[in-house]
């Protein structure tokens, strides 16, 4: 399963864009990525089954539908709180050097976290339950990426879900 790989690949992209970003920029990012990431999939999933239906598509292929709906509601979403953010707050926050120099890669490392966790969620949530792709022939360090990769975007959608009264459908184990 090269997925697994992917996944590895894009935790460590993902370092090294925020590894020195700054406390600041990775702050706004993690916000930006975990709130889009919940409109990603309370919004993108619905959106997708909707225009799968709109368009006609067999169950079979829905999936896509869905995947490119949680994953442009995610772009969109982040892209707009990214445009916000830099249009109402013109000056950056400076800190304590040392306090920037050392939270400033810990919180990158808390975003390239929660970025990943949500495309390994996406990936084990849509087309592996889909059917697309399987854990049948994956090695158990495989299976254990997405178990672990996916757990941080997952606890944190199903708080988000319990706390709100969503449904969990979607985002239950």
């Amino acid at each position: 399963m090269l997925l697994a790989y992917l996944v590895c690949f894009l935790f460590f992209a993902a370092v090294a864009m925020t590894i020195n970003e700054g406390l600041w920029n990775n702050a706004i990012g993690l916000f930006c990525v975990t709130l889009g990431g919940l409109f990603g999939i309370f919004v993108g999933v619905p959106a997708g089954n909707m225009l799968g239906a709109q368009v006609g598509v067999s169950d079979e292929k829905a999936w896509f539908f869905v995947f490119a709906g949680v994953w442009g509601v995610f772009a969109l979403s982040v892209l707009i709180m990214r445009l916000i953010f830099e249009r109402t707050s013109r000056t950056k926050m400076k800190f304590i050097p040392l306090i920037d120099k050392f939270a400033g890669p810990v919180v990158g490392l808390l975003l390239a976290i929660m970025f990943t966790s949500f495309a390994t969620y996406t990936f084990d949530r849509i087309p592996i339950k889909a059917g697309q792709w399987s854990y049948s022939d994956a090695a158990e360090w495989q299976k254990s990426v997405f178990t672990y990769g996916r757990a941080p975007f997952l606890n944190v959608a199903n708080a988000f879900a319990k706390g709100e009264g969503l449904d969990t459908t979607f985002v239950a184990k």
